[in-house]
């Protein structure tokens, strides 16, 4: 009975310790994402421009101009993050103000962006940024059936 319990224990410790642990990629990913804040707007532009290109199969010329879309997001982000920082405490009037600026330049870059993409592609961007985590409009709330 002893060596069948200890044989039992040793099989479940040989499994525990066969499973595979988090990869490279989940083990770093804290720091990738601190190494990815150091890049400039125009490095962040450039690799955003590549994925979108892989995702919605860009054409050269659609290309160009998501660059020039993203390169100008990125530098409003960075702009808004120095706005955000040198502002710590603001009253309700100046955040409404802020929180309605964003959201007009967000409207703003939504048209200019439907007027780059087709309806498929821009499909597609809506659909994958509305699944990706952490994301504007990721996620959103099932209801409990």
């Amino acid at each position: 009975m002893k060596n069948t319990l200890l044989i039992c224990a040793m099989l479940v410790a040989f499994g525990i310790n066969a499973q595979p642990g988090p990869g490279p990629e989940f083990q770093n990913k804290k720091e990738k994402r601190e190494l990815l804040k150091d890049l400039s707007p125009q490095q962040r532009a450039e690799l955003r421009t590549k994925q979108m290109t892989l995702d919605l199969d860009l054409t050269k010329a659609q290309q160009e101009k998501i660059l020039q879309w993203n390169l100008e997001n990125e530098n409003k982000r960075e702009t808004m993050k120095q706005e955000r920082e040198a502002a710590k405490e603001l009253t309700k009037d100046q955040l409404f103000e802020l929180k309605k600026a964003h959201l007009d330049y967000e409207i703003a870059m939504k048209q200019k962006l439907k007027s780059i993409l087709t309806e498929e592609q821009m499909a597609k961007f809506e659909k994958k940024r509305e699944h990706h985590p952490g994301k504007k409009g990721a996620m959103k709330k099932q209801p409990r059936g």
